[in-house]
């Protein structure tokens, strides 16, 4: 059995396998493995080529606990101190997958049959392993999904609109500007008004937000730039839809426009006993809605993600196996 002697070991042996999003396959052979020696029955759900969800199962499955194997790149090799372990992935998700596995064999041990276990590749950019589980994976009463909650239980998050903006315009020298056309100048008026637009407000969920995320264009500083780029993200509380439109409005007859991704903002159940939020982050949740009625929990903290010094607390990570085996038996 994986018991919670373990958790520490399996933790910073998740880290320490780099798995940015599109390259998870190593961790997923890990996981696949490590289970199937474990008494589970396995299956890898095909995602694209070299990308697989892994799904454990014991028997039909009632509660699903879930989460992510892909990271933010660069990768980080773990470490540990007395109170924390470090390492790409320690809160965002490796460590959650670890307390998860714990969690359900130990109920396992304990005659709980009706655990499954689904862990998916994708979730840092477009959830395409979530979409892919959600049409693979026996449907279940409850799926609990694992992100940094600080072990709170999560009753609402935002959605999203992921999108690109090209601009386009006349290469020339830059001695002779008038010649030319700067798709900069041009990327930048539109987005300097993006961050103008006054979008929904929630009284649960709170304040849209924008973000941008990523900008490129232009070759030297003595060339006038022909092209130009960025990446944004809108963190939404209302429809997506109005987000979009809002988009194509601002963005009409200037510059072009690509909807990368789309969800929405979700609610989700509260549970007595467990103290809950809201959080501002997405997750794998809308696209796996499907499977169930969702839940969010997780030991570490969304500050920590995404970050060269991620960490997690090794009490915290402990204390997640018995969050998760408390909920469970309370959604029996």
């Amino acid at each position: 059995m994986i018991g919670r002697q373990d958790l520490t070991a399996l933790t910073r042996r998740l880290v320490d396998i780099p798995s940015p999003t599109g390259d998870e396959g190593a961790v997923g052979d890990f996981l696949f493995n490590l289970l199937s020696d474990a008494n589970w029955t396995c299956q890898r759900q095909p995602v694209s080529e070299g990308r697989f969800n892994v799904l454990a199962l014991r028997q039909e499955p009632q509660i699903l606990l879930t989460t992510h194997i892909d990271t933010v790149p660069p990768h980080v090799a773990s470490d540990e101190d007395d109170q924390y372990i470090y390492g790409r992935g320690a809160c965002d998700a490796k460590g959650i997958a670890a307390a998860m596995i714990c969690a359900a064999s130990e109920l396992a041990a304990e005659g709980r049959t009706d655990i499954g276990l689904l862990f998916v590749v994708g979730e840092e950019t477009v959830s395409d392993g979530a979409l892919v589980a959600a049409r693979l994976t026996p449907g279940v009463r409850f799926l609990i999904n694992g992100e940094p909650t600080d072990n709170d239980l999560v009753v609402g998050h935002k959605g999203m609109v992921l999108a690109r903006l090209e601009a386009t315009g006349i290469a020339a020298h830059s001695g002779y500007p008038e010649k030319g056309e700067s798709a900069i100048v041009k990327l930048v008026e539109v987005l300097t008004e993006l961050l103008r637009l006054e979008f929904p407000s929630d009284p649960v969920l709170g304040a849209s937000s924008t973000n941008i995320g990523k900008v490129k264009g232009g070759v030297a500083a003595n060339v006038v730039p022909d092209s130009a780029e960025a990446e944004i993200m809108i963190r939404t509380v209302k429809p997506s839809e109005l987000y979009v439109e809002r988009l194509n409005e601002l963005t009409a007859g200037r510059c072009d426009l690509t909807v990368i991704k789309t969800s929405e903002p979700q609610r989700m159940m509260a549970i007595d006993g467990f103290p809950t939020k809201v959080v501002s982050y997405g997750t794998d949740i809308p696209a796996l809605r499907p499977l169930g009625q969702p839940l969010l929990l997780g030991p570490g903290s969304i500050f920590d993600a995404h970050k060269p010094t991620e960490k997690i607390s090794k009490s915290e990570l402990n204390a997640s196996v018995d969050l998760y085996k408390r909920l469970i038996r309370q959604l029996k």
